[in-house]
């Protein structure tokens, strides 16, 4: 018999998240690397909520591709750690700069695992890291 979670409902990403004043997001995508997900400027409607954005909005977001949670962050620094001391740089100028890991399932109980590896890993990019988990609290 299959494990719940395979025929449950899920899904997630995870993001780098950088905000700030005049935010150069043509440097930033170079620099990084990456392709980012959402660029918003100062003063944008922010697209679910209708206000207006504080500040400069650049994002790269890796989506949940299998049943693992933490998948996409794996993704997301493996895609980043290459320009590692890039992202130190920001931070330390005073960008708002984060990791954000959203997940959602339809199961009453969410449980996954962060190995120590991953965890070495998001210590080294010294920046915060958000968690957003939303269990539907179904029965499957």
């Amino acid at each position: 018999m299959e494990p719940a979670v395979h025929h449950a409902f899920h899904s997630g990403h995870a993001s780098l998240i950088i905000r700030g004043e005049a935010l150069d997001f043509d440097e930033i995508t170079r620099r990084l690397n990456v392709e980012p997900s959402k660029c918003l400027k100062k003063g944008s409607k922010m697209p679910f909520e209708g206000k207006k954005l504080p500040s400069d909005f650049w994002m790269y977001r890796v989506k949940l591709r299998d049943s693992d949670p933490v998948s996409p962050l794996v993704q997301l620094l493996r895609d980043l750690e290459p320009h590692i001391d890039y992202i130190h740089r920001l931070a330390d100028s005073g960008y708002d700069v984060y990791l954000r890991m959203y997940y959602q399932s339809e199961l009453g109980q969410i449980y996954f695992e962060m190995p120590s590896e991953l965890q070495s890993l998001i210590a080294r990019f010294r920046i915060r890291l958000e968690f957003s988990i939303l269990s539907w609290g179904g029965a499957v």
